[in-house]
């Protein structure tokens, strides 16, 4: 199959923009490179006049849900990428002569290949980029936590309260890990950029897979209005076809399935959906001291003080996580979290970690992994997309708490996994730490 897929990548590569088919319109229905606007590529691809595939590259580019905008439609990340998936797979079947083609993915979660391919690595090749970081290029393993499967948890596609829902955990999560560790700024670590990478789609295809194994447990997607949403793609002929989150929102409905689906966690009782507020930062560096303010990240760790939340009454918050119900959860809200440009690291999130203490990945205070994918300005949307992040820290509170180590106003330490983009200037409004 990726013999296939190498030639076909080949031939769209070399086949004109103005074919729906091609390498590069595929690419431009996820995002128009930022180094142009869609008006200016269209207008050079095209010319100023009017033909049918310059109406459908119009309808179809810079569509990606999610990502690009406006609007900004999050619920639709999972379809409109699948819909994305599936028309592609079917463009390289006709484009192969394979009709038996079908789309591996890429599982980067499971301990033998969370490297890299090594088709995509052979320079010369159509399958390789150089747009990518030495590591990925260079055969290392991406860190196992930041590809963990915790978005198969949620027990919800949408967010509940602090819960952030399947949907968001596992765009905010684990997909947008890998497009960090895989491409620098223009490549998969870009939103404009991410599509020219032929590793896109098996990223993507694995992405369908586990959406598919959430669904497979039972868990249910939305209904209603969110069954009608259509959006517009180029079938293998080539040719203009509408979908409805309802055609695609089953993969029995087109017909696919997966070798493999990987096991979801029973769903625990939960308790009436109120929120608690324990705790809140402390003013980050950019604000006037002793109040709230904007926390920026650099290239060395950020220590955040935490304090009450006002009004705070009840126990203290370590002897609330000592006594915390079963059917409790706690969450790591950081809130309005941006980037001026992509800063190429994620960034490793600590709890109450002791001063003068290096933390690793399997350390208990350890909370989770956030990147900031998706959040830079582009040519659409100038000023990025704030996105918020909610880890659940129920098991590392009930740890911390049972082993006396936690305190009574914890701080949170983000560590970046490397050196940042110094033009970067990545800010997270405010971090939170809510029961629920």
């Amino acid at each position: 199959m990726l013999s296939f897929y190498h030639d076909a990548v080949a031939k769209m590569m070399n086949t004109t923009a103005k074919d729906p088919c091609s390498w590069i319109f595929q690419w431009y229905t996820h995002a128009v490179k930022s180094s142009t606007t869609k008006a200016a590529e269209l207008s050079a691809i095209y010319g100023a006049g009017s033909s049918p595939q310059k109406t459908l590259a119009t309808q179809m580019w810079d569509t990606c849900q999610a990502h690009m905008g406006p609007p900004q439609d999050e619920q639709a990340f999972l379809p409109w990428h699948r819909m994305f998936v599936f028309f592609f797979e079917s463009i390289i079947r006709k484009v192969s002569g394979q009709p038996s083609f079908t789309l591996p993915y890429w599982d980067y979660s499971a301990a033998a290949t969370r490297d890299l391919p090594a088709a995509f690595r052979q320079t010369g090749s159509p399958l390789f980029r150089a747009s990518r970081n030495s590591n990925s290029n260079g055969g290392s393993q991406i860190p196992a936590s930041q590809v963990a499967l915790t978005a198969l948890n949620q027990p919800t596609y949408g967010p509940s309260g602090a819960a952030p829902g399947f949907d968001q955990a596992i765009d905010f999560g684990i997909h947008g890990n890998v497009h960090v560790w895989v491409g620098n700024n223009v490549g998969m670590g870009a939103v404009p950029w991410a599509g020219n990478d032929p590793i896109f789609w098996l990223h993507h295809c694995n992405i369908d897979r586990l959406w598919a194994s959430w669904n497979k447990a039972g868990r249910a997607n939305p209904g209603g209005a969110w069954l009608n949403e259509a959006f517009t793609f180029a079938d293998a002929n080539c040719q203009k076809v509408m979908v409805k989150n309802a055609a695609v929102d089953q993969i029995g409905k087109l017909n696919y399935t997966y070798d493999r689906f990987e096991p979801v966690p029973a769903v625990r009782p939960s308790a009436v959906l109120t929120s608690r507020t324990h705790l809140e930062s402390i003013a980050g560096p950019n604000a006037a001291p002793g109040t709230a303010g904007p926390i920026a990240l650099g290239a060395a760790a950020v220590r955040v003080e935490l304090r009450a939340a006002a009004p705070s009454p009840g126990p203290e918050f370590a002897v609330r996580m000592r006594a915390l119900p079963d059917q409790s959860k706690v969450y790591l809200v950081l809130k309005n979290s941006v980037a001026a440009a992509q800063p190429g690291v994620v960034y490793d999130v600590f709890l109450d970690v002791p001063a003068g203490t290096t933390p690793s990945t399997d350390d208990p205070h350890y909370a989770g992994t956030i990147n900031f994918f998706g959040t830079v300005g582009m040519a659409s949307m100038p000023g990025g997309v704030a996105r918020t992040f909610s880890l659940d820290i129920t098991d590392v509170v009930r740890r911390l708490g049972a082993q006396n180590t936690l305190s009574a106003t914890p701080s949170v330490l983000i560590v970046p996994s490397g050196q940042p983009d110094a033009a970067a200037n990545p800010v997270i409004g405010q971090i939170q730490i809510l029961e629920q």
